[in-house]
């Protein structure tokens, strides 16, 4: 058992206990290990380079910029907020919320919406000003969705809760039953026109009507299995992405699989061990695994290419932005893979904190976040 928890603490995910157990405390593994390989030279060139970089607060896990109405937003762990111009890097603004925050920003370019640890969910102007508070009951487990008029997001006892943007009057929630064991992780639900995509503990994903909550459909990413409740983790991962008529999810010790969103019809899924979430765009869905190696498969489910030099460095979920997939590691090394082959075509440093969250695309641009809080611009010439 000691080998798997110092596993999943290189995969950067916090094991705690859920509410059936509450009371047993947090589980942090931090395993040792042999040393680890060096970051991989690019095999192959592109054309990029660093536009910006600039210094916020701290961050951590699901703390990742958002890309709304023509500018960046990004929060750290400390309750800073900040507005951002995607091609220069100059600061708009920049506020405290005044309450430390359990996850990264949400905007429809409209409002922008951060949830505090404290169980307050604030909503701000584009301007900076606040707007709203709204309680939410329990700790956000999840980034703040915005988008069609709705703020959409799930907490630690498992409800999935809908506010409207403007007021922040609550909307509906609804709430499903924790298994044992989930994984510590901040990801958001997938808002598509009628409906919100969310993936839950246990390998479940789930449609949800954004009218008034009722459930849509429910389906399968994986079944948890295994000799103890440890082995049998199976949550969803990232953040499911909507792709036309499919919605895509990928699980811990599981599968990446694709699904029709308007049904859950199972379309198609591969095993595979998912570190983080995916990214899907008009010819490729893209995963890292608990290996460190990168994939690509077709949109019907082929496997086109498997990126192996990135084993043991902890790569973030990808990124496609502009011909290329955009990664970083464990040590803050972004790297450039070519979408045909997988081939590393660049390779840039950072601050050596870890990235643990996917970037953000803005035109040809990779927007990524830091652990430790720069928030840099890699652009593709």
């Amino acid at each position: 058992m000691s080998g798997l928890l110092a596993s999943l603490a290189r995969h950067a995910l916090l094991l705690v206990c859920a509410l059936a157990l509450a009371g047993c405390g947090s589980l942090w593994p931090w395993g040792g290990g042999t040393k680890r390989p060096e970051p991989p030279m690019p095999t192959a060139k592109a054309g990029a380079r660093v536009a910006w970089s600039l210094k916020l607060p701290a961050a951590g896990v699901g703390f990742a910029p958002v890309v709304a109405g023509g500018a960046v937003y990004a929060a750290s762990a400390d309750g800073t907020l900040a507005r951002v111009d995607p091609d220069s890097g100059r600061i708009a603004w920049q506020i405290n919320a005044g309450r430390k925050l359990a996850a990264g920003v949400g905007s429809d370019g409209d409002v922008v919406v951060v949830a505090a640890r404290d169980g307050t969910l604030l909503a701000f102007g584009a301007d900076g000003k606040p707007r709203w508070s709204a309680p939410l009951g329990a700790e956000a487990v999840s980034v703040p969705a915005v988008g069609l008029g709705l703020v959409v997001l799930r907490t630690s006892d498992n409800r999935v809760s809908a506010y409207e943007s403007i007021s922040g009057k609550r909307r509906w929630s609804v709430s499903r039953q924790l298994p044992p064991l989930v994984l510590r992780q901040t990801s958001a639900v997938a808002i598509a026109p009628g409906t919100a995509f969310t993936g839950l503990p246990g390998g479940r994903l789930v449609a949800i009507s954004l009218e008034n909550g009722a459930q849509r459909w429910e389906t399968v990413v994986s079944t948890p299995r295994g000799a103890n409740e440890i082995e049998r983790i199976a949550d969803v991962v990232g953040s499911p992405l909507v792709s036309g008529r499919e919605v895509c999810a990928a699980s811990f010790q599981g599968r990446v699989a694709c699904f029709e969103a308007a049904t859950g019809r199972s379309l198609w899924s591969r095993e595979l061990p998912a570190q983080g979430g995916i990214d899907v765009d008009a010819r490729l869905v893209s995963v890292s695994d608990e290996r460190g190696h990168v994939h690509a498969f077709s949109r019907s489910g082929a496997s086109v290419w498997r990126q192996e030099a990135l084993a043991r460095r902890e790569p973030s979920a990808p990124l496609s932005v502009g011909g290329m997939l955009v990664v970083g590691d464990y040590q803050g090394y972004l790297y450039l893979l070519q979408r045909d082959d997988g081939a590393i075509a660049a390779r840039f440093a950072s601050d050596g904190t870890p990235v643990l969250s996917q970037p953000a695309a803005h035109q040809r641009s990779a927007l990524v976040q830091t652990a430790g809080g720069t928030l840099l611009s890699i652009t593709l010439d």
